[in-house]
């Protein structure tokens, strides 16, 4: 097509092309006024510690593990359960600010617990680690769990893009969805215990 072609074509079209110009503008310029502020949003600057269910994996425990903050620091509280009690087995995460990567935390129980009395123990590993139990970590980020299903065929053209069944770390519009270990990746019992504030 010549260039005088080209521009009676516009002439002769121009209500066509502005019905196929004008929605796809719109759409690019609030695609751009929401990314752009989401990518200057900083990255997270604390760790997160969480809690969770190891999916389809369920044994007949003698005992029940929860976790909770005491006096800045993260304790086990560990109890007998009935003997034909089914529990799923519980363990603790931790989310690395610097790499982005999710890792379990080892837990070391006294032996003998499940014939004990309830008793709260410590998480050595995270022996003098001081942990805050806010729901908002110090520099804005919040944890949210799973959602279901996502926003839409509008809402995906906008930019408002869910982040799945994946647990994630939200702040201002920025999303950082947490990738879990291996065993717990379809775990729906994820629950956030503290963040980690000092050292």
């Amino acid at each position: 097509m010549t260039p005088t072609g080209g521009r009676r074509f516009l002439r002769e079209n121009a209500f066509l092309v502005a019905a196929v110009a004008l929605p796809v503008a719109v759409v690019a310029f609030f695609l751009l006024a929401t990314a752009i502020p989401r990518m200057r949003v900083s990255p997270p600057a604390y760790d997160l510690i969480l809690r969770a269910d190891r999916p389809y994996e369920r044994t007949q425990a003698r005992f029940s593990v929860e976790f909770e903050v005491r006096d800045s620091a993260v304790t086990a509280v560990v109890g007998p359960v009935p003997f034909d009690t089914s529990l799923p087995r519980a363990g603790l995460l931790l989310f690395d600010h610097r790499t982005l990567e999710v890792r379990e935390i080892p837990l070391d129980l006294p032996a003998g617990i499940e014939n004990d009395q309830p008793r709260t123990v410590p998480v050595e590993a995270l022996r003098g680690r001081r942990v805050a139990s806010q729901a908002k970590a110090p520099d804005g980020y919040e944890f949210h769990g799973h959602r279901d299903g996502g926003p839409g065929i509008v809402g995906e053209l906008f930019g408002m893009r869910g982040h799945g069944r994946r647990p994630a770390l939200v702040k201002d519009g920025r999303v950082i969805p947490l990738t879990l270990p291996a065993a717990y990746q379809y775990s729906y019992g994820v629950l956030p215990v503290g963040w980690i504030v000092e050292p």
